[in-house]
């Protein structure tokens, strides 16, 4: 791990622009990774730091102000139902969701599906030390996570500086419209701008709720792509139940069809192989599966998310100009659990861990590059919400994320390369029914990259101010200034946020 005895150099914030495209044509990165950020040979302000987390543990246990009995009228002007301390302090609908869509949608990925970065592309040489405290400390919280995981109808858009000429940006759009007795139509959105992914994902779907006559909800959804081969097919059953008068169940299962329209639109529609960049002819049609279960009563909740995408084979050949022909293999698989608890009236704790793992074998003749890879993210952390009174709460949170990659160049010998990383937070939060929020949060990010990417290892310290409002309509607005503790003499602006949301 980095050496706790030094501070990272801090890139400086630039002008805003949203992340570009990669060179056209690019599948994979520069050969010149970028250097290595700059280290310090100590942290001038290691007092300051110290001071402030110090203050930051003293309020989280400061014991919490004594409430007063208050009305209906009080406590619907003041505490939502939404953020009592036993709803909803995180989710992991939300990851799931993100790793299921690298299945679904491929080409999305940074560099494209047939770059050697694989599919989860998570180390980019455009990437500053600071990229991965960007993401964590300004785009969505892990309760508006948990919020958005439970609204049929909303949008939600995030957009922050990641310390040059770029702006990250996400944008979530869900709609659900009544049709005719038991059936509905619903529709998603997913934009993404990030070193990691450039996805425009529009997926729709019909839903019949009661099928046969059953408790189950049966639904049929398509994935639409610009390139009619990526298309997926979605089929999902669902059902909802009590168990006994306290606990609530919901399960559902999906399959997909990946890929569902490509040997129909090569084959039967006779498209030509030169007609497009790429040609694929799977051996065998590829499939994938997800469950999800989740389990809630008054004072706990708990949510299980696996899935997996059957070993698929594809033939890939290009125009006459373009590169060899070449075999490949690709599989994903996923695992992730949660439990909250309310030990204490006023104390919510939620623990959790995920798995991801991404398998790529190319298969190419003896002129060309093989190579065998294999992409692992591990995480386990725990979160805290210690509420003060109806309005005011500490939210914490301490996280450990693995991500190793084993590489093999076809008839090579195994590499593998080891990323480390450790997250706290500490945060003061406002946050009424409606008015004014506000959040004064303290974060470190602590991270070994290895050789595979060592621009990306170091040890960060950051103080994030977010002002907002929440309206009764549902609508909610939130900016934030990020600000840079490790050289907050000198330079101390890191960059701003902006997060905008509704439900109905």
């Amino acid at each position: 791990m980095t050496d706790w005895s030094t501070c990272p150099a801090v890139g400086v914030f630039a002008p805003l622009q949203e992340v570009e495209d990669p060179t056209p044509g690019l599948e994979s990165p520069p050969s010149r990774l970028a250097s290595p950020a700059p280290r310090r040979s100590r942290c001038s302000r290691g007092a300051v730091h110290g001071l402030l987390a110090a203050a930051l543990a003293g309020v989280f246990l400061l014991p919490a102000p004594a409430l007063h009995a208050q009305s209906p009228a009080e406590r619907s002007a003041t505490s939502p139902a939404a953020e009592t301390d036993s709803a909803a302090l995180a989710t992991l609908a939300v990851w799931a969701d993100q790793v299921w869509l690298s299945l679904l949608d491929r080409d999305g990925a940074y560099y494209g599906r047939l770059a050697e970065e694989g599919i989860f592309q998570r180390f980019n040489p455009r990437m500053d030390h600071e990229y991965e405290l960007d993401v964590r400390s300004s785009l969505f919280h892990h309760s508006e996570d948990a919020r958005w995981a439970e609204l049929p109808n909303g949008f939600r858009i995030a957009g922050t500086s990641i310390s040059n000429p770029h702006i990250l940006n996400v944008v979530d759009w869900r709609q659900e419209i009544h049709v005719s007795g038991p059936v509905d139509l619903v529709a998603r959105y997913r934009r993404e701008r990030s070193l990691t992914a450039r996805r425009d994902y529009p997926w729709v779907a019909v839903r019949w709720k009661g099928v046969l006559g059953t408790p189950w909800t049966a639904q049929v959804g398509l994935g639409v792509h610009f390139f009619k081969p990526s298309a997926d097919v979605e089929i999902a059953l669902a059902r909802s139940w009590r168990d006994g008068e306290d606990r609530r169940w919901t399960l559902e299962v999906r399959l997909a069809a990946l890929d569902a329209f490509s040997d129909a639109i090569f084959q039967g529609l006779g498209v030509r192989t030169d007609d497009v960049d790429a040609h694929y002819d799977y051996a065998g049609a590829p499939l994938a599966a997800r469950t999800t279960l989740k389990a809630a009563a008054s004072r706990w909740r708990a949510e299980l998310h696996a899935g997996s995408s059957r070993r698929s084979e594809v033939q890939v050949t290009f125009p006459a100009a373009g590169p060899a022909p070449f075999t490949q293999l690709e599989q994903v698989a996923f695992l992730g659990a949660l439990l909250q608890v309310t030990p204490l009236e006023r104390v919510t704790l939620a623990l959790y861990g995920t798995w991801a793992r991404a398998d790529t074998e190319r298969r190419a003749p003896a002129s060309g590059p093989g190579f065998t890879l294999r992409e692992e993210t591990v995480a386990v952390g725990a979160r805290a919400r210690t509420r003060l009174n109806p309005l005011w709460a500490v939210d914490t949170e301490l996280a450990r994320v693995r991500r190793p990659e084993w590489h093999s160049p076809q008839g090579g010998a195994r590499r593998e390369h080891r990323d480390r990383e450790v997250f706290a937070r500490a945060a003061l939060v406002r946050y009424p029914e409606a008015g004014w929020t506000g959040r004064l949060a303290y974060a470190l990010l602590d991270r070994d990259a290895g050789y595979r990417a060592p621009w990306l290892t170091s040890r960060n310290h950051r103080l994030i101010t977010e002002a907002g409002h929440r309206f009764r309509s549902g609508f909610e607005v939130t900016a934030g200034l990020r600000w840079d503790l490790d050289y907050f003499g000198r330079e101390p602006f890191e960059g701003g946020h902006l997060r905008l949301s509704a439900g109905w």
